[in-house]
């Protein structure tokens, strides 16, 4: 899908954009040899960068099967780990991660923890030591949890995360951290996991209260000092979704500082709707309650209601959250189970996850003199969720043996405005002025960037293609000064 084509005598189109009157191509004369594309919905499950099922851990614990669906791993590791003793730093394990994941073409969600009650560190460290060695205030407990979600048996520590050493040695080794990683094209979502237990930004098993809003508005700001080109994620969950004062402080890190937002609980706790505030801002972010055998030994995948509400089936938290990127059970085998016990759904659902775009219609005349010709192209999304990484329409004129001769990037189609359930209408006025006379066909590709001239994302629409290009049809071109 992402190979180049060759580059071999193209000629690069120009563009311009024209007034359109009651006709399509009065412009040009060519009302009456207007052709008229209507593609049907291309069936079966389409997947595509920069959206998708996400899956916990390393390429090689999930089966093919999942494997095959899963547009990005997942993996959240321990302060401690990262930075053993102070201004050390071991990178191996994320390296590892985003080598794995990079490796067959995906990208990673990655977070780093201050607290988790599911380390089985024996002394119940997940900041290292050496920060309470330093004066750091610290929080233990002796955990003897009733249910897996909530951790492990065993000491368990976690810092007073207002602490001025803490949160100073901690901002030192953010600078590190996004030093190397920042900006990284393996990295889809970073998650600020400074606060709360996993990063969750609540303190339960801990009982002790959060922290002030300004103190939980300091940790936000950290990452954003830091990390100036990766995207940022934030977990919008305190505990069971009661977000009491720090309501303000998830609000502004949405909808100022763009930051995606995250619901760990979903099907459990959460029916989705916290994701939805970030709808054309940044990608919403799904993990499960537990994975998809926990879920659904509460009878919450049925979606019915304990005795505290929870209980949610999938399909609504996604249409109430509108979300990008979807945890797919844990993937492993319990995601295989997930698959495998709800193959339609997941098909289905594969397509509704974040963007999912279908050409509607597309008209342009059989004739282009001197190589300019009207389009005109209308669009759907449908998928629950904008694009948000980038891409650009291209349009091309392909000889007979499938070379491009031709190729522009209309400004005026902009896939970031296609929003769900809606049509889009595009209109461009193409000047491919350098293109010999001749009959070409005509083609469009979804491409990372302008001059990028590699299809990047598919369509799910049913068109001919020529190495990743989709047909439209065929267009003469005439010479420069008269009709052919």
């Amino acid at each position: 899908m992402n190979q180049a084509l060759p580059f071999v005598g193209i000629v690069l189109c120009m563009y311009a954009i024209a007034g359109w009157d009651a006709a399509l191509f009065s412009a040009t004369g060519q009302e009456k040899s207007a052709i008229v594309v209507e593609p049907k919905p291309r069936a079966g499950v389409l997947t595509n960068p920069g959206k998708g099922w996400s899956g916990m851990g390393l390429p090689e614990r999930h089966p093919p099967e999942v494997l095959e669906l899963l547009g990005m791993g997942v993996q959240r590791f321990n302060w401690a780990d990262l930075e053993p003793k102070e201004g050390q730093y071991n990178w191996a394990p994320i390296d590892r991660f985003l080598e794995a994941w990079g490796k067959i073409g995906r990208v990673c969600n990655i977070g780093v923890m201050c607290a988790n009650t599911h380390s089985r560190d024996p002394e119940g460290y997940v900041t290292p030591r050496w920060v309470f060695d330093a004066g750091a205030k610290k929080i233990e407990i002796n955990l003897k949890p009733q249910y897996s979600t909530t951790g492990t048996p065993g000491k368990k520590v976690a810092p007073l995360f207002d602490d001025p050493i803490f949160l100073d040695k901690f901002a030192r080794f953010l600078r590190a951290y996004a030093a190397r990683y920042d900006g990284d094209p393996r990295i889809a979502v970073l998650d600020i996991r400074s606060y709360g237990n996993w990063g969750e930004a609540h303190m339960h098993p801990f009982g002790v209260p959060d922290i002030a809003p300004e103190k939980f508005r300091r940790h936000i700001q950290m990452h954003l000092d830091v990390f100036k080109k990766t995207q940022l994620c934030l977990s919008r969950n305190s505990h069971l979704g009661k977000y009491g004062p720090l309501k303000d402080i998830f609000d502004w890190a949405v909808l100022e500082k763009r930051i995606a937002p995250r619901r760990d609980g979903i099907c459990g706790n959460s029916d989705g709707r916290e994701t939805a505030i970030g709808f054309g801002i940044a990608p919403g972010v799904f993990e499960l309650f537990d994975n998809y055998d926990g879920v659904k030994a509460r009878g919450w995948w049925d979606g019915i209601k304990d005795k505290n509400g929870c209980g949610f089936r999938l399909e609504e938290c996604i249409e109430n959250g509108k979300p990008t990127w979807v945890d797919l059970g844990r993937g492993g085998q319990s995601g295989l189970r997930m698959l495998r016990e709800n193959r339609e759904l997941i098909e289905r659902l594969t397509n509704r996850i974040g963007y999912h775009f279908h050409l509607q219609r597309a008209v342009f005349p059989s004739q282009a003199p001197g190589g300019q010709f009207d389009l005109e192209l209308t669009w759907t999304n449908q998928g629950v969720a904008p694009i948000y990484i980038p891409c650009a329409v291209a349009v091309a004129l392909l000889d007979s043996s499938g070379r491009r001769v031709a190729t522009v990037w209309p400004e005026e189609c902009r896939p970031a405005k296609w929003m769900p359930n809606e049509s889009v209408v595009e209109r461009a006025r193409v000047k491919c002025t350098n293109a010999a006379p001749g009959r070409y066909r005509l083609a469009l590709a979804l491409t990372r960037a302008k001059n990028d001239a590699a299809p990047y994302i598919r369509l799910g629409t049913e068109l001919p293609t020529v190495e990743g290009w989709y047909v439209l049809g065929e267009i003469e071109v005439g010479g420069p000064s008269s009709p052919i």
